[in-house]
């Protein structure tokens, strides 16, 4: 496999798109506000029994959602009535496993996970824990061996996929540094006047980085100087590692075609090379993918032609699911197939493909009624949920281009074009989707300092929401 991984920052978002073999795979996305990873010291508002869950001021502007599941108290037997020792008022350590988003204020669990570039320690759990892509029983054992003979407080570790190829001294070190970190989280919660931010969890270029580190990556390109620099230095002191990291001047998603992968990632069809094509639904319960032969007709009898059709539908959904997001229950509806051998080849390829995932994805098997039933664990908005929202012309059975999303690729736009020779850029656009553009004075004026012109915003209430124009105006008024 050959991965690359480029990364674009600006003063409103940040996005990193991680290509392997030539195809977008997935795609990371924050701005200033994600709070992802971060501990907080919360109070707890309101406990539902009924609904299983509490709801925890954090100092967010919603009170973020604790499910019961996800409730652990130190000290307390696990199995009791969570509800008999959580009560109103209380103070409580969460970490945010979810962001907010829309209406719904973030997603925050008890049971705190710190992860490093080879392990996770959980302080709330006890054992360890291999990873499945780890299958050699003799690395196992001596994976778990090093871990129990350097955990003297027996908590939780899980021992991720890049330990198979590390040596004992790297695993050590980390798994140090991850008591320290711990132990600075506790001392700063017994400090801190609830509710407030006690850890900042790293930001998303450095997950993508701790996640991604390994022996396929060959090249991280970042569009900026200074970053690229800070991560320059980071992969030098990772011993097994060479990696290429180069500066890029101006928008790579668009440069290399990501921006055209993201928005085909937002529709229904999905096109395949054969010419058959996958219909993907997502909804509240689950996600429903069906196979259709579509232009695609074969040369080979009928059945060699759906399996083969099935084949290549087996390669794309998994990176479909990796570059969505999308996680929960998923029903694969692939064209019948008489042949279980076929069948069988054809759950080996989507295996095969879904190991790439760092997500954690369960093959239950098929269904009564034909169905291959499977699970994705989901930590993240998916592309629909980032980029559109419900269009309100059709009481919200269609989705558009959100404006926030729109106006950051407005921004990104307006940046790069300082190769025009007028001194100024007009950018017109309906008045609402305007007041996205010009919400923060800082990203305008870094926008006229990096492209060297003046930016003018037209308000245009004939425009549709979704839609602007950029041209250049030698006049200022013009």
């Amino acid at each position: 496999m050959n991965r690359e991984i480029f990364v674009e920052i600006y003063p409103w978002e940040s996005r990193v798109g991680v290509v392997e073999d030539g195809r977008l795979v997935e795609v990371f996305w924050a701005n200033e506000e994600e709070n992802v990873g971060n501990i907080y010291k919360g109070k707890v508002k309101d406990v539902l029994p009924g609904l299983s869950c509490v709801f925890v001021d954090i100092g967010l502007s919603k009170n973020a959602f604790l499910y019961a599941g996800d409730i652990v108290v130190e000290g307390k037997k696990a199995g009791l009535n969570v509800f008999q020792i959580i009560k109103t008022g209380q103070e409580v350590m969460v970490q945010v496993k979810k962001e907010a988003f829309s209406e719904k204020g973030a997603r925050v669990t008890c049971d705190i996970s710190l992860p490093g570039h080879l392990l996770v320690l959980l302080p709330f759990q006890s054992g360890i824990s291999i990873s499945r892509k780890i299958t050699d029983d003799e690395v196992r054992k001596r994976l778990k061996a090093i871990v129990e003979e350097n955990n003297p407080q027996n908590m939780g570790v899980i021992v991720r996929t890049a330990c198979r190829e590390a040596e004992e001294g790297d695993i050590k070190s980390e798994l140090e540094s991850l008591y320290g970190v711990w132990d600075d989280i506790r001392k700063r919660y017994e400090r801190a006047k609830a509710p407030c931010l006690i850890y900042e969890d790293i930001d998303v270029l450095d997950r993508t980085l701790r996640d991604y580190l390994d022996g396929s990556t060959r090249r991280v390109v970042i569009n900026n100087p200074k970053l690229k620099e800070k991560v320059a230095d980071f992969i030098s002191k990772k011993a097994h590692v060479n990696i290429l990291v180069q500066y890029e001047e101006g928008d790579l998603f668009a440069k290399y075609g990501l921006d055209k992968d993201i928005r085909k990632a937002l529709k229904r069809k999905v096109w395949l090379k054969s010419g058959g094509y996958l219909i993907i639904d997502e909804t509240e319960a689950m996600t429903v993918i069906d196979v259709n032969s579509g232009k695609y007709t074969g040369k080979d009898n009928f059945y060699e032609t759906i399996f083969k059709l099935n084949l290549e539908a087996a390669q794309e959904i998994p990176r479909q699911l990796r570059l969505r997001s999308i996680g929960g229950i998923i029903l694969i509806d692939f064209v019948d197939m008489e042949d279980k051998k076929h069948e069988k080849e054809v759950l080996e390829v989507l295996r095969s493909e879904l190991a790439k995932d760092k997500a954690h994805t369960r093959i239950i098997g098929m269904t009564g009624l034909g169905f291959l039933e499977m699970t994705r664990k989901k930590s993240r908005y998916g592309i629909s949920e980032f980029f559109t929202q419900d269009c309100h012309a059709c009481g919200g059975r269609g989705r558009r281009i959100n404006n926030f999303a729109l106006a950051c690729e407005i921004k990104r736009k307006l940046t790069h074009m300082g190769y025009l020779e007028s001194p100024f850029i007009v950018c017109e656009a309906h008045p609402e989707l305007l007041q996205f553009v010009a919400n923060d004075e800082s990203n305008l004026a870094y926008i006229e300092k990096k492209s060297g012109k003046k930016i003018k915003l037209v308000a245009n209430s004939d425009l549709p929401l979704y839609e602007y124009r950029i041209y250049a105006s030698s006049e200022k008024n013009e």
